[in-house]
């Protein structure tokens, strides 16, 4: 399974390659969501995770995921969204969006990878 991950820290990029490559994951990794729409095109990804705080970009993880659910074949991919902000009012602005699911950091990475890999038995 193809994932995009879009994120601007480099520990967080790190951590994620080493937690999904080897369980199978093909992680394609970019530090920003301005060309999301390429990006998208690009890599084809039936995941994308997404930070929500992205410095140096102009869209904020919110507008990504926004972004991502306008593009044709994208409306049902499996959206993720990854921050360090917390509360009930960031994860319903993630829903709104249109993000899949949503986790504070700092987050488990076994859990992001089993509920990848729920999804994935899901869509096979």
């Amino acid at each position: 399974m193809k994932v995009l991950l879009i994120e601007d820290e480099p520990d967080m990029v790190a951590l994620l390659e080493a937690t999904l490559t080897p369980a199978g994951f093909e992680v394609h990794a970019e530090r920003s969501g301005d060309d999301i729409e390429a990006l998208l095109e690009r890599h084809d990804p039936q995941v994308v995770i997404v930070d929500v705080m992205l410095f140096g970009s102009r869209a904020d993880g919110f507008e990504v995921v926004r972004r991502i659910r306008r593009v044709a074949g994208h409306e049902e991919t499996l959206v993720v969204v990854l921050t360090a902000l917390e509360g009930e009012e960031y994860a319903r602005r993630a829903r709104e969006a249109g993000a899949d699911l949503y986790l504070s950091k700092p987050f488990s990475p076994l859990e992001l990878l089993e509920r990848l890999q729920s999804a994935e038995l899901l869509t096979d």
